[in-house]
């Protein structure tokens, strides 16, 4: 057989296999006993199956089609699950780790602000992908309209593959929508659904996700506060990790970008009596670090969003690196001893424009707190 038409038939039949899958299946809210299976299909007679050392243990099935959030539990901690979801036109097979106690490595992924450039977007997760981390953060703006559904349908087909769980920061583009929250599975926290702002535990780390689109003045953003501080007293002997939206402050020269003082002024003091680790964000559309009283605020907002094009003459006080026009995303290792940040870049553009991206695979930043 001629070998272009072999490989048209070998992508015909592959966007064949996924086609019934709204959002193909993706993964949320690791446990040491429990994870979640989500996806979307139109499909019937939905069957999924699941595996422990190639071993057959559960079978589930009268699964109703649409939106499903498939809480698997009665698992077992530090253990590799493979599953497959059958329906009547698709296939689909993943895997999975549960939680372990293992306090010598620990390593997930930071990235935001996808929005609508899905091509950029997929070239990021294909390097996540091969980087295996045991979960992913996304700081928030990852679709350009969170009441949009076409938006969210494109997000979840350039996921897929991703064998990690997936935890959600709420930015501005997506708009409090219903649809985020029915999307995730999140573990319990506070605001709407219990979820707008939320917090969990793995070995010797605490991450805080926190939602700072909420206007400071309301009595929800002092509810939110009065729930960090109550989750910090709980959690001081671990590494805490916060994570939200809005930065306090950014070196973008896009006009409309102001230096969040009143924010910093409600929560950093917070961050600074519980000795908080690092802080992430996003909503600025480049890589840049700060630290601040031993603190590292790093915002990651190369996602595959327009670009923010160039910076100021003068850079903010407390600013320590800065990586305008590239792809990024920010490996995070924790172990007994220590935490390094690795930033890695996918790709550039030299004038700042979406449309003339080059992939790279270069290394814009590294740190090692002790």
């Amino acid at each position: 057989m001629n070998k272009n038409i072999l490989l048209i038939l070998i992508i015909v039949i592959s966007t064949f296999a996924f086609a019934k899958f709204i959002w193909p299946p993706y993964l949320t809210n690791q446990g040491e006993t429990y994870a979640t299976i989500n996806f979307k299909t139109l499909d019937e007679n939905i069957q999924v199956k699941l595996y422990e050392e190639n071993v057959l243990i559960k079978k589930y099935d009268k699964i109703k089609n649409g939106l499903v959030h498939l809480k698997l539990e009665k698992l077992r901690p530090n253990t590799k699950y493979t599953y497959e979801i059958i329906t009547n036109d698709d296939y689909y097979k993943g895997y999975f780790n549960t939680k372990n106690d293992d306090k010598k490595r620990l390593r997930f992924i930071v990235y935001g602000d996808t929005r609508y450039y899905d091509k950029l977007h997929r070239m990021i997760i294909e390097k996540i992908i091969k980087e295996n981390p045991e979960f992913v953060f996304n700081v928030g703006d990852m679709v350009e309209n969170g009441n949009e559904i076409r938006y969210w349908n494109n997000f979840f087909n350039v996921i897929k593959g991703l064998n990690a769980f997936y935890y959600p920061v709420l930015g501005n583009h997506e708009r409090n929508s219903k649809i985020y929250y029915e999307a995730f599975d999140l573990p319990v926290g506070g605001g709407e659904y219990n979820k707008r702002w939320y917090s969990f535990s793995y070995k010797n780390a605490h991450f805080v996700v926190l939602d700072s689109i909420i206007s400071i003045s309301s009595d929800l953003f002092e509810k939110q506060t009065k729930w960090l501080i109550k989750d910090l007293e709980n959690n001081k002997d671990k590494n805490i990790i916060v994570f939200y939206h809005y930065p306090f402050w950014n070196n973008s020269a896009q006009v409309w970008r102001k230096q969040n003082t009143k924010l910093e002024e409600k929560w950093r003091p917070i961050f600074e009596k519980y000795n908080v680790k690092l802080v992430f964000n996003g909503h600025v559309h480049g890589y840049e670090r700060f630290e601040k009283n031993g603190i590292v605020y790093i915002t990651t907002g190369g996602g595959g969003a327009p670009f923010d094009k160039g910076t100021r003459k003068e850079f903010v006080p407390n600013t320590k690196k800065v990586v305008y026009g590239t792809l990024e995303y920010v490996i995070v290792e924790i172990n007994d001893k220590s935490i390094k940040i690795i930033v890695k870049a996918v790709g550039e553009s030299k004038n700042y424009s979406m449309y003339n991206v080059k992939p790279i695979d270069k290394l814009i930043d590294f740190i090692e707190l002790k």
